[in-house]
C-alpha cells in the first residue's frame, strides 16, 4: 500500500518512533523510507557567515541521520533508507520533496500544538492540512 515513505525530522530523539513506524510498514510493502531533515532559513540576505552557519547544521544533521540510517538498517536489511538535508522554509521543502520523490505517506513525531505567526499550529500539523497524500503523526 505505501512503498514510498517520508519521515521529516528535527533530529530529537522523539523521531525515533517514526522512524521505526515508517520502516514496519515499508517492510511490509516492500518499500523505502526517506529520513528528510530541513534546515531552517531565515529571511533575508545570506553572506559568507550565515551560509556557513547553514553549512555547520547541515553537516551536524548529517551525522545524525547517517547514525539512524546504521542503526535502524540492521534491523530493516530489506528496505532501503535514504537520507537528505534539505535548507529552506520547512512546509515548503517537505510539501516539494513530497511531490519530487513520488511519496506515497509521511510519517511524523507530533509536537506540543502552538500557533505560528501566520495563526497556522505545528509543523506536523501544518503538514497534514496541506500534503498531498496520507500523514500519519505519532504521538
Amino acid at each position: 500500500m505505501y512503498k514510498n515513505i517520508l519521515v521529516p525530522t528535527d533530529l530529537a530523539d522523539k523521531s525515533e518512533r517514526s522512524i521505526q513506524i515508517a520502516l514496519e510498514m515499508a517492510a511490509q510493502n516492500s518499500g523505502s523510507v526517506q529520513l528528510v531533515h530541513v534546515v531552517e532559513k531565515m529571511g533575508g540576505d545570506i553572506d559568507k557567515e550565515i551560509e556557513d552557519f547553514y553549512l555547520k547544521l547541515a553537516v551536524k544533521a548529517n551525522q545524525k541521520l547517517t547514525d539512524w540510517q546504521h542503526r535502524f538498517q540492521e534491523d530493516f536489511t530489506g528496505v532501503p533508507i535514504a537520507k537528505t538535508i534539505l535548507v529552506g522554509k520547512r512546509i515548503q521543502e517537505i510539501l516539494g520533496f513530497c511531490q519530487e520523490k513520488d511519496i506515497d505517506l509521511i510519517v511524523m513525531t507530533s509536537r506540543t500544538f502552538s500557533r505560528d505567526s501566520q495563526g497556522f499550529g505545528t509543523l506536523s500539523h501544518q503538514v497534514a492540512l496541506f500534503a498531498p497524500v496520507s500523514v500519519l503523526v505519532v504521538r
